[in-house]
């Protein structure tokens, strides 16, 4: 972990070049970049495991979040610059967080099924 944190850290500083942050797209963007740098995937192998996709699912909880930071940042600051209400970010940020709800459902509802096969094929 403290390894990760380094490489954030270096991450964030490369990108600001000791410069604040031009806009606050741009120190999203940082984060999004310096989030995923420190939280790697780990590869998942032929024989794997509910711990295996569990934790699949943990890192892409975290570069929804980090994501969904930077998407809002994005959606914030078009909506800033065009007429009217034509961008409607109540209704992207919903589409994002389903999309992300699901997808994480998904995946945590195929653990608990290996879990319970684990389970069986133990007993």
């Amino acid at each position: 972990m403290a390894q990760a944190e380094c490489i954030i850290t270096a991450i964030r500083e490369l990108m600001s070049r000791g410069r604040p942050p031009k806009s606050p797209v741009h120190a999203a963007h940082t984060e999004l970049v310096a989030t995923l740098a420190g939280n790697p995937s780990n590869p998942i192998y032929a024989d794997v495991d509910s711990e295996d996709l569990d934790g699949r699912a943990d890192h892409l909880e975290k570069v929804f979040a980090a994501v969904r930071v930077y998407f809002a940042a994005i959606i914030s600051d078009a909506a800033l610059k065009i007429p009217g209400t034509t961008l409607d970010r109540r209704y992207l940020d919903k589409l994002f967080r389903d999309l992300s709800v699901d997808a994480l459902r998904v995946i945590r509802n195929a653990v608990e099924e290996m879990r319970e096969h684990e389970n069986w094929r133990a007993s």
